[in-house]
């Protein structure tokens, strides 16, 4: 006589609920990955919103800019305080704005002593609009504030057209 081995019902329905719960195996990759990527969308948009927490330095610290498109010029306004108007470079080459900041930061302890020194660098580049003058830019920095201006040339004001009614 053979033996026959039978199940309880309690291990029948434990192990149906096991292959309900379980994705099949071919599936954990996929699975995986997408885990891989929500988290590193979640971590992305952590640490862009709490620059701050890495120490500010150039790759997580990122400038606040404003551009205005008017009549006759460009204006980009950029955020950075703690500078001074030497500790930039700002560079145009082809149709891209390069802006970079660098200045020492030191920590003193309670006696004024030097505890720390590092170099912040900050760097952010943006494509420029055509029709703009690179030759007459014009940069101020002030309050914290890094404002640039680039005069429209005659094609980069473009021209008025009147609508007629009919």
């Amino acid at each position: 006589m053979a033996n026959v081995i039978t199940e309880k019902p309690e291990q029948k329905e434990k192990a149906a609920t096991r292959e309900r719960a379980l994705a099949p195996y071919g599936d954990f990759p996929f699975f995986l990955s997408r885990m891989r990527d929500e988290f590193g969308r979640m971590l992305e948009r952590f640490t862009r919103e709490w620059p701050s927490l890495w120490g500010g330095s150039g790759s997580g610290w990122r400038w606040g800019l404003d551009v205005q498109d008017n009549d006759d010029a460009v204006t980009v306004r950029a955020e950075a305080p703690g500078f001074e108007a030497g500790d930039f470079d700002v560079r145009v080459s082809d149709n891209r704005l390069v802006l970079r900041a660098t200045r020492k930061v030191e920590t003193k302890d309670e006696k004024g002593k030097i505890r720390e020194s590092r170099e912040q660098e900050c760097y952010e580049s943006m494509t420029l609009p055509p029709g703009i003058d690179k030759d007459k830019v014009e940069a101020k920095y002030r309050n914290g504030i890094l404002t640039l201006t680039f005069p429209k040339t005659a094609e980069g004001k473009g021209k008025q057209i009147t609508v007629k009614s009919t």
